[in-house]
């Protein structure tokens, strides 16, 4: 084990930064003491700063990276935008300054793709995080059989977008690239979900058989015929198995089935009780608050955004009294910072409101706390920190 003997004597002016650098920390913290990530400063120069909010106020749901380097009088733009419009309008923004400028932007896809410019999750569970690296943070994770929109790569990672909008980096072994026509063809072709916890494609169908892969509840895969108690099935890269039939439905018909109502909403979640948090989570492997929230709605027919702070925009708003009397079961409950006359408001949380003030959240694990000072299970610090309820479901 390393030590280091030197001796340390701290001033004031030392004390003062270590009591700083302690509250930041502490503050950084949501009210279950999980770390929050700090913000990330703003890399887009100041100048294109309107052109970024009209066309990706969220970096994690649209791309809008540009810079500006000097070279004598000119001004150079580089970066990298999905839409063309953006490009325009980065461009003219500059242009109206009267600057001379070189334009170096490039609009994705990249071209190097060639026609494979989607993708269909491969694994159970598509790990999508938010630097391509496997240290990096996850951001969110893509189920089997789940289209993505593939943005641009490297050798062994892609930036891709999953049907929610959110943009991550998947390793090149999850998911298999293909043209917008193969992706469509995926979709449109019987399909089976996996309504399961957890089950196991197996090599033939009997228990004993060695495993194809894992599958988890929301995955998708094609049918292609069965015996008995065991679908036939066939994997996005190919690969084949069997599935016991008691672990999937037909997907259409499980679609058709879904009735998104507060009682069967709370029927999901309560399935998820105990099941541990996962930073970047919205799996039954793990779920973050908003995973846990969008895997509950998405079992019943309802797709969520992937983090809370784009779940807030969802919805309608419903108010907040110190009763809480215009609640219902199901409603959104997202909690935060308010916004202060220098920084705007933050959402770092979100739950499901069960009624008589009680919800059900992902925070250290899947848990029922409540609002109500007097209830053996009262979260005081989320309490304080509620912002905002949001109403999804239509019955109410």
């Amino acid at each position: 084990m390393r030590t280091d003997s030197t001796s340390h004597s701290f001033g004031p002016a030392s004390r003062i930064v270590f009591v700083v650098c302690w509250l930041v920390g502490l503050l950084h913290r949501d009210a279950s003491g999980q770390r929050l990530p700090l913000p990330k400063p703003n890399q887009t120069p100041f100048i294109l700063r309107e052109v970024e909010q009209r066309f990706a106020p969220d970096p994690h749901m649209a791309i809008f990276r540009i810079s500006i380097e000097t070279n004598g009088d000119t001004l150079i733009l580089a970066g990298k935008v999905d839409k063309a419009e953006a490009k325009s309008a980065a461009l003219e923004a500059i242009r109206r300054t009267g600057a001379k400028m070189v334009d170096h932007i490039l609009v994705l896809p990249d071209e190097r793709l060639g026609e494979k410019t989607w993708g269909i999750a491969t694994l159970s569970v598509a790990s999508g995080r938010e630097e391509p690296d496997h240290k990096a943070e996850l951001g969110t994770q893509i189920l089997l059989g789940r289209i993505v929109r593939v943005w641009e790569g490297t050798r062994h990672w892609f930036y891709v977008q999953s049907p929610d909008g959110y943009l991550s980096w998947l390793e090149s072994g999850s998911f298999v690239p293909c043209t917008k026509e193969q992706a469509d063809a995926w979709s449109k072709s019987p399909l089976l979900i996996v309504t399961a916890f957890e089950e196991r494609v197996l090599e033939k169908p009997h228990a004993d058989s060695e495993s194809i892969s894992d599958v988890v509840m929301g995955d998708l895969v094609k049918p292609t015929g069965g015996q008995k108690d065991w679908f036939s099935i066939e994997m996005p890269d190919g690969r084949t198995g069997y599935l016991p039939k008691k672990a999937a439905q037909d997907y259409k018909a499980w679609g058709q089935s879904r009735h998104p109502t507060a009682d069967n909403i709370e029927k999901t979640a309560r399935l998820f009780l105990g099941r541990p948090y996962l930073w970047g989570g919205n799996s039954p492997k793990g779920l973050d608050c908003s995973g846990f929230c969008k895997l509950t709605f998405l079992m019943n027919g309802l797709e969520l955004n992937r983090n809370a702070s784009e779940q807030v925009r969802q919805g309608t708003e419903v108010p907040l009294d110190a009763e809480f009397s215009k609640l219902k079961k199901g409603d959104l409950l997202f909690f935060g910072w308010g916004r202060t006359y220098d920084s705007p408001e933050w959402i770092t949380h979100v739950a499901i409101y069960l009624g008589n003030k009680s919800f059900i959240q992902s925070s250290e694990m899947v848990r029922i706390s409540s609002l109500d000072p007097s209830a053996p299970n009262y979260d005081e610090h989320h309490s304080r920190a509620l912002l905002h309820a949001r109403r999804i479901l239509k019955d109410h």
